[in-house]
This record gives C-alpha cells, sequence and structure tokens, in this order.
C-alpha cells in the first residue's frame, strides 16, 4: 500500500472516532446544555473539516498518480 492511501486509511479510521465521540457528547450534553455543547464541539468540528480536506486532498493526489502510471 503506497504512502497516500495508508495516510487516508489512518484518517479516515481518525474521523470515525472522531463522529463517535461527538455522537457521545451529544448524547450526553446538547439537551443539557445545548451552549455547553456548542462550545465543547467546535474544535472537534474543526479537526474533522481538516481530517476531511485531508483525505480529499490525498484522494486527487492518487488520482493523479493513477492517471500518470495509465498513460
Amino acid at each position: 500500500m503506497n504512502d497516500n492511501m495508508l495516510r487516508i486509511q489512518v484518517t479516515i479510521q481518525q474521523i470515525n472516532r472522531m463522529a463517535a465521540a461527538l455522537e457521545s457528547l451529544s448524547d450526553e450534553m446538547l439537551q443539557k446544555n445545548p451552549k455547553l455543547f456548542a462550545v465543547m464541539a467546535e474544535a472537534p468540528l474543526d479537526d474533522l473539516d481538516r481530517m476531511l480536506t485531508e483525505v480529499e486532498q490525498r484522494l486527487v493526489e492518487v488520482k493523479q498518480v493513477a492517471a500518470t502510471s495509465a498513460s
């Protein structure tokens, strides 16, 4: 497995863990204290955006390498 694909796989695993943590936080906090939930969820949501962008960028790189190899 090349480096880009390995990083994509690891990042997707991190995204899944972060989503599960946010879901748990939501279950525990959202109804009780929505403002606190919003504050606590802000950084993880930023991290999720960053990780999703990273996956998209790496997929573009993989696609470019595949296209170059096929030529």
